[in-house]
Formats: C-alpha cells, structure tokens, sequence
C-alpha cells in the first residue's frame, strides 16, 4: 500500500483542493492532517481514500509524521504549497526503488553542509572564524539543491525535506521522535536517518518538474523558513550537528541497481 502523508492548517485552505486532488488518485490512501480546524471541510467526506484527521493538538509539519501508517509499504511525505504533476507518484516510486541501497530517504528538495575553506581575504577569514566561534550559525554553511533544479542522477545528501520526500514505511520515525520538532522537521529526520544508517538521496528530476504554489498566483505570508529556520535556533543547531559533516561522499551520485535504473529511465 502507498500513503501520502500531509499535514495543513487554515490559512493554506486555498490550494488544499488542489494539492489532494492532484495526489489522491495517486495513492492507496492520503492523511491529511487538520491542524487547527473543529471540523474537517465537507468537500473531502466524497473521497473514499483521503482520511481527515482532527489531532488532539496543533502538531504543525509534525503533523506529517502523526498518522497510523499501517499496512503501508511506502511513505509519501507533501506540503499543502507545491504542485504536484500527475505521474508524481509513479516516478519518485520508479526512483526510489532504483536506489542500489537498503534503507534511503528520497526526496526533491535537499540539503548539504560544507565547511567553509581557509582562506587569507577579510570576508573569507571572518567566515571560516564565524564557522567555528558560533556553531549556532552552522544553517548559514548549508547549501540547498532546490526542487525547481534539473538533477540527473541521484546524489548523497545531508537532509531531504519532507515536501517531497519518500521512505519505506519500515524506516518512519515514530511520532513520539518528530512530535517535538515542530517546525525543523527536516532537521530531526536527518537526524534519525543519520543514527540509523537511512541514505538521503536527492533524486533525479527534470527541472520545473515540481512548482510553487505561487508559479498559479498564489502564495502565502507566512513560512516556516521565513518566521522560524532563518533564525537558526541553537537547539535546532546542535541537531544539525549531529549529522552534518559526517558523510564524507556527499554531493556524489548514488549507486543504482541495473534492472532498476533501466526501467526509471523508460518511466522518466
């Protein structure tokens, strides 16, 4: 069973409907959490595979992690502001099970963390001092491979963020380990990955292949990169930490099986 796994709240109601009914045919079933409704909107009760769920509390992007995934084989991870194409799911599945590794996160929208380089010039020596006299600043040396990128292979990465992301259903964090990384989601997924051998991989996709929601007109206020990651909290920093750094073959491509490689290639 495929599951899509989707956590929302009122101000993003505007593209909701677009977001479920481009991902729902797609799927065995779509969770999408309501945070911060009384009651779930009556245009969803008709979907017989989109389960509306009404959390006890506001789990935020948390809230990606909250449902029961039982019985599922595969986990898609979405965000209530992108566009998603049709053949999303077939492809990042093809992907996905391309991957010549056991245990990945794949995913669209990634991260690598890079020491800065010694260097004799005012602005590069302050950097590479900054690097190590405020580690709290560790989010400043991360440099992000945007989903809107042409990726031909698929590349070892730090961090995959979870608006595009898929996992086998075997390697989900619990809710009890996400629950309080509200807002830095991404930041504690790589973290579980890291201490449990789970391999981040961009994934290969042409560019343009997945759009903002503000590519159709409509964009919204408030962000979490804007009101809560470009501060770069110190504990969300020592998360960072745990993991950044670590993988020495960052940024190389990621081996995939044979059989498997040919078969993405037909399908992309």
């Amino acid at each position: 069973m495929i599951v899509a796994n989707l956590a929302t709240y009122p101000p993003r109601a505007e593209f909701l409907p677009r977001v479920i009914a481009s991902i729902a045919p797609q799927v065995d079933q779509l969770n999408v959490v309501l945070n911060e409704y009384d009651t779930a909107p009556t245009w969803l009760a008709g979907m017989a595979n989109v389960r509306a769920i009404l959390p006890d509390e506001d789990t935020k992007d948390a809230g990606k992690f909250y449902p029961d995934i039982s019985g599922a084989e595969h986990v898609l991870l979405i965000d209530d502001d992108i566009i998603y194409p049709d053949d999303y799911v077939a492809h990042t599945l093809a992907r996905f099970r391309s991957l010549a590794v056991p245990h990945a996160l794949g995913g669209y929208h990634c991260s690598v963390y890079t020491r800065p380089a010694l260097s004799l010039s005012p602005a590069g020596l302050r950097r590479f001092l900054r690097f190590y006299l405020r580690p709290s600043r560790i989010a400043g040396y991360r440099r992000i491979l945007h989903f809107g990128l042409d990726i031909p292979k698929p590349l070892l990465v730090d961090q995959v963020a979870t608006n595009a992301a898929i996992l086998r259903a075997e390697d989900m964090p619990p809710w009890d380990y996400m629950r309080t990384s509200q807002k830095f989601v991404d930041v504690r997924l790589a973290r579980w990955c890291f201490e449990r051998g789970i391999v981040p991989v961009l994934l290969p996709h042409d560019s343009d292949w997945l759009l903002p929601s503000a590519a159709v007109g409509v964009s919204f206020d408030e962000t979490i990169i804007g009101d809560f990651t470009s501060h770069h909290p110190p504990h969300v920093a020592r998360e960072i930490w745990r993991y950044a750094f670590k993988r020495p073959q960052v940024g190389i491509p990621v081996a995939v099986a044979e059989k498997a490689a040919g078969e993405t290639a037909e399908a992309v």
